[in-house]
């Protein structure tokens, strides 16, 4: 090949490699280093508060661009490795043969294991973490506030279940609730977890990753802290987990025609999708889309015509329910403000640095809050202490949302890196491995709350602290499991193994939903559900490079 001209050796080059460099890896390695290089631009100052002089984004520069060129192939032949792990692995975990129905005491076992693992837990947390929107919930469903769907209605109402069974609402006391409500969601994690292992077993996965996973689930301490935390993304987050194991099972080996049982549970986990989390709606329409499409482009049409059509239906429905049901009822008072979280942080930032603002845009900006509240009010990793401050004039921003939107867009077209870096700030958490925090990492003292407290039996009649011994000491960065779920979306998309990708596509829709309308950078419990779906991611990759 010395000797060929450019062109022929070009050709031959083309000819010799073609195929053996996948484009998807390659897609992935270039949005991963982007990361990389992104996130050495990022500053926290490990003290002081969070505010644009402690937290920021420095300026990008040439060297930005040939750092990103050389990381990509660096971060493309770890894909290629990790595909070799998988192949291999894949040939060890993957036996082939289903199991029988004698398996169900895999599911039982599994159970009791987990809820002996984690017992210490209860005591050593009683009766459960509970955060200022859960006492919002409780103050709701014990009559003591109106309903609001700033904390959906639905959990309110387990919620209110909770203390009907307790007899709060007879003088019975609204600790009985609280104790009830953890034990129940801890039964339920152990549930959930134990049936996804009997599920594995079925499927006919080696002995020794059913071992590994039942390890994991009861040796790592975010298992169960979630099961203490009484907070509404805990039962959300199992449901998204559910529902993905389910989508796998459903459309991983098949999918020509969706039955009608399978067709009912698709309906009931997709409502309670839409009803345990505000953002529940635009995940269902997300997924419900990705669905059709990818069914229809696999020739499945009847598939594709009965999930469009259900999905289409219980989304119109709901939509009218907490649109103008809702509406009429006055459950709708914060949606506004909950919904422009990014929006109101890319608005503040750009005001706060003087950016280019016009005096039409400053009317709308002064109307809502005075700008030098702005200023005064703006954390780079938090909204809440600008829309929840007195002067922030709620009402305005739900009269005049449409106002608004205007205002910002027209703000972020003159000042377009402002908005950059008041973006990546704002959403940090959930895109840079490296930055982390203990923000909603596990709910383990009542913060936000005065009305109960806790109490660690544990220590006090054992005189040994066994939340000592599993209290965090680092943190991980929720967007780690972020890129497992991206990870696993590319090798799906290498693979060709779209049916894999249909079950995360749940995941992806909530993902996206937070980071269009996220209102902090830090919260894990808001990708929670992602935690729990890498062992089925794991499962995704194994089966896409065996097939």
């Amino acid at each position: 090949m010395k000797n060929d001209k450019p062109g022929e050796y070009i050709k031959k080059t083309y000819e010799k490699y073609h195929g053996r460099i996948n484009i998807w890896f390659v897609i992935f390695a270039m949005l991963f280093s982007a990361m990389l290089v992104v996130s050495c631009h990022i500053f926290r100052s490990p003290v002081g508060a969070s505010t644009i002089e402690n937290v920021y984004v420095t300026d990008f520069h040439f060297v930005d661009v040939i750092m990103w060129f050389f990381t990509i192939p660096v971060i493309y032949l770890l894909m290629k490795g990790a595909a070799f792990i998988f192949r291999a692995l894949g040939a060890v975990f993957f036996k082939e043969q289903r199991r029988g129905k004698a398996g169900i005491w895999v599911f039982g076992g599994s159970f009791v294991l987990l809820m002996v693992l984690w017992f210490p837990y209860l005591p050593s947390y009683w009766p459960g973490g509970i955060y200022s929107d859960t006492v919002d919930s409780i103050n709701m469903a014990l009559g003591k506030a109106a309903l609001d769907n700033h904390n959906p209605i639905l959990y309110t109402l387990i919620w209110r279940l909770m203390f009907r069974v307790t007899g709060a609402f007879t003088g019975a006391g609204e600790y009985g609730g609280l104790k009830l409500f953890t034990v129940v969601q801890m039964v339920l994690m152990a549930i959930v977890l134990s049936g996804f292992v009997f599920w594995c077993y079925k499927k006919g996965l080696h002995k020794s990753f059913i071992v590994l996973c039942l390890l994991i689930f009861g040796l790592l301490p975010l298992y169960p802290f979630y099961g203490i935390s009484l907070w509404k993304d805990t039962i959300f987050s199992l449901v998204i987990f559910v529902f993905s194991v389910f989508l796998y099972h459903v459309f991983g080996e098949g999918g020509e025609d969706i039955s009608w049982p399978y067709l009912t549970l698709y309906g009931l986990l997709s409502i309670l999708i839409i009803f345990l989390r505000n953002n529940g709606i635009y995940i269902a329409v997300f997924y419900s889309v990705i669905i059709s499409i990818t069914a229809f482009g696999m020739k499945w049409k009847r598939t594709a015509l009965k999930v469009g059509g259900l999905s289409a239906t219980i989304i119109l429905i709901a939509a009218i329910i907490q649109g103008p049901v809702y509406d009429s009822q006055g459950y709708n008072l914060d949606r506004a403000r909950e919904s422009l979280g990014i929006p109101l942080q890319q608005v503040a930032y750009i005001v706060s640095t003087d950016g280019v603002v016009s005096e039409e845009d400053m009317e709308v900006i002064d109307s809502i809050m005075p700008l030098e509240s702005w200023k005064a009010l703006y954390c780079p990793e938090v909204v809440d202490t600008i829309k929840f401050d007195p002067g922030f004039n709620r009402e305005y921003l739900e009269n005049h949302t449409g106002e608004f939107m205007k205002t910002y867009l027209h703000l972020i077209s003159q000042n377009p890196v402002k908005a950059g870096k008041a973006y990546l700030l704002a959403t940090m958490g959930f895109w840079d491995v490296f930055e982390n925090s203990s923000t909603a990492y596990v709910c383990n003292f009542h913060f936000g709350n005065v009305e109960y407290f806790m109490s660690d039996y544990f220590d006090y009649y054992t005189n040994i602290s066994f939340r000592n011994l599993v209290e965090p000491k680092n943190y991980i960065s929720s967007a780690v499991w972020v890129w497992m779920m991206l990870a696993t979306i590319f090798i799906c998309l290498a693979k060709r193994n779209y049916k894999g990708l249909i079950a995360v596509m749940p995941a992806l829709g909530l993902w996206l939903s937070i980071m269009i309308a996220t209102p902090v950078a830090f919260s894990f419990r808001y990708v929670y559900a992602l935690f729990l779906c890498v062992p089925l991611y794991f499962i995704i990759c194994l089966r896409s490079f065996k097939e």
